[in-house]
């Protein structure tokens, strides 16, 4: 079967599924990722492993669309607002989540060095499954903004993490018989260190280009062209440096946000455009994942995601009370960041390639985790938006009187 009318049938089955679960009050990304497992290796197989990995290239488009996106959060009036209480309150659900998942997994598994980078990976949240479920809702409010600063930084926190953890890691699992302090930390600091800044560097570069460029063009489909086009070279420009394309693209949209006064109309345009590439990501995140994941959890497995969520939770519900948030968020802000998917997954593969000892446990767990919570994400999200009184969609109906 061709790939052209692959992408075809996932496009059509994607809507009709996303009507399906609509009956019964599920968000449509359910009924995206549920349509994905159907046509995945796990039952018909229409898409099968080299198919998803051939047409992965839809799945980094559609990351650094939602990061470009996200980054408009980045304005400047927007951050005199964020300021330094949002960091806080990113700090404190990261900070919950890394402490619940480790601990757990410590007891678990008993190697601290597998409890830390599932830890670290747990920080992650799928900000496409997120966005979406507000967009479908129409989510307007105070939980709602405060989602959105949430996941403006929260994944950028993650691969901070992430990278000193593996030097952590790193250190204590050297073969080296007088292994040093300094060349390691100084080595794994400075990979880290070309990570973001380079990312934060193509984001400035290319968004001022487009910026400088866009002023000259005026035409609604113009714009979209230039605009995808730079979105495509952040992302494959990161891929081929060795950066983060999510900190390239955010940066991206960042930097556009503050020079150009009429990029605002452009994101808005952009977000009616954009739903067939966000379609084609959950199918295929549906069909590289496979039910037998979790038949191979085990108690690691359960342990990580009830810990995940758990962490999150309790880490919003503190630092909000903490820091003066309204009650509505400090409620519900832990249910909308359940979400877990292409990032994570990712995580989980740099693992395999940098300590392959640890990688088997950790795949397992991640992979088994993302199939729950990228169902169970949506659901939680689109009910605390509409527990907040933020949506005009109706609770969904299984968890109504909740």
């Amino acid at each position: 079967m061709s790939n052209i009318l692959i992408v075809g049938l996932i496009l059509v089955l994607a809507l009709a599924g996303g009507h399906l679960v609509k009956f019964i009050r599920i968000p449509e990304v359910v009924g995206y990722f549920v349509i994905g497992l159907l046509l995945g290796p796990s039952f018909s197989q229409i898409l099968s492993s080299e198919t998803v990995t051939t047409l992965e290239f839809f799945s980094e488009i559609a990351l650094g669309l939602i990061l470009f996106s996200i980054g408009a959060i980045f304005e400047f009036e927007n951050l005199r607002m964020v300021g330094k209480r949002t960091l806080l309150l990113i700090f404190y659900v990261m900070a919950g989540t890394v402490l619940a998942v480790s601990l757990t997994l410590f007891v678990l598994n008993g190697s601290w060095q597998v409890a830390l980078l599932l830890g670290v990976i747990a920080v992650e949240v799928s900000p496409i499954a997120t966005v979406l479920v507000m967009r479908e809702a129409n989510s307007e409010g105070r939980l709602t903004d405060a989602i959105i600063n949430v996941l403006a930084l929260n994944n950028v926190g993650c691969l901070i993490l992430f990278g000193l953890a593996t030097s952590v890691v790193k250190l204590f699992d050297s073969t080296e018989s007088t292994p040093s302090l300094a060349s390691v930390l100084g080595r794994e600091f400075l990979l880290l260190g070309w990570n973001i800044t380079g990312s934060i560097a193509l984001g400035v570069v290319l968004g001022y280009l487009l910026a400088l460029w866009g002023k000259h063009v005026k035409e609604h489909g113009e714009i979209l062209i230039l605009v995808m086009g730079m979105i495509l070279i952040a992302v494959g420009a990161s891929r081929w440096l060795g950066l983060s394309s999510l900190i390239a693209t955010m940066t991206l949209g960042a930097v556009l946000i503050n020079l150009e006064k009429k990029s605002s109309q452009l994101f808005e345009v952009l977000g009616k455009t954009d739903p067939p590439l966000y379609a084609i990501f959950f199918v295929l995140a549906g069909a590289h994942l496979q039910l037998s994941s979790l038949l191979l959890i085990g108690a690691s497995g359960v342990g990580y995601t009830l810990s995940r969520i758990a962490g999150k939770m309790a880490g919003a519900w503190y630092g909000a009370k903490k820091l003066g948030y309204p009650q509505v968020i400090s409620n519900y802000l832990g249910l909308t960041l359940i979400a877990h998917a292409g990032v994570a997954i990712g995580l989980a593969l740099q693992v395999r390639s940098i300590f392959p000892r640890y990688a088997d446990v950790i795949a397992t767990v991640i992979l088994g985790s993302v199939l729950l919570n990228e169902i169970l994400g949506p659901l939680l999200t689109r009910l605390a938006l509409s527990k907040a009184g933020e949506t005009r969609v109706e609770p969904i109906g299984a968890f109504e009187e909740v």
